[in-house]
């Protein structure tokens, strides 16, 4: 089976909700700024990553982890979904697929720390914003984390697109 995370930058959210996937983050409590930091890939990626797909490890299953940021693409997605459907058809491809949505999890504080980190370089500012959404938000990652695996293990379907709109933050 294969996991695909993606949000917009697919530096933040993903990135956090790769790491709870392959237990590197305790679930159970809000991760340190140090944790959160040197979670591989956070904060890391430029506009000129969108649409790569990165591999973040195996799970306790052996499960391939990835996760993609679409940046403003409506199509990138559906994109990847209509050619893992296609290779699947044409028995090129036999791995059942999750794509899942975390930009539902994101707060206001990661939007506007997003934009001062990785757009502006102002990572003074943006970073601590960035830390502080990402320890706000932590259980809403948690639980898409866990309704991805939980509809992985329960979905007779080969490929699954998860929108995760249950999960919105409120900022």
């Amino acid at each position: 089976m294969i996991f695909i995370y993606n949000d917009f930058g697919g530096t933040h959210t993903t990135a956090m909700a790769a790491a709870y996937h392959l237990k590197k983050l305790d679930e159970n409590r809000e991760p340190t700024k140090d944790e959160i930091l040197n979670t591989h890939n956070y904060n890391k990626l430029t506009y000129n990553d969108r649409g790569k797909l990165y591999f973040h490890g195996l799970d306790e299953e052996g499960n391939k982890v990835y996760t993609v940021g679409r940046g403003r693409s409506k199509i990138l997605v559906p994109g990847l979904y209509n050619l893992i459907e296609m290779l699947q058809e044409e028995n090129v491809l036999h791995e059942k697929i999750i794509l899942s949505n975390t930009s539902p999890t994101v707060p206001f504080a990661m939007t506007i720390g997003g934009m001062l980190s990785r757009w502006l370089k102002i990572d003074s500012i943006g970073v601590p914003l960035l830390v502080f959404g990402t320890k706000q938000t932590y259980k809403n990652i948690v639980q898409v984390v866990h309704t991805t695996k939980n509809t992985a293990k329960n979905s007779t379907e080969k490929l699954v697109m998860l929108d995760n709109k249950a999960f919105q933050t409120k900022s």
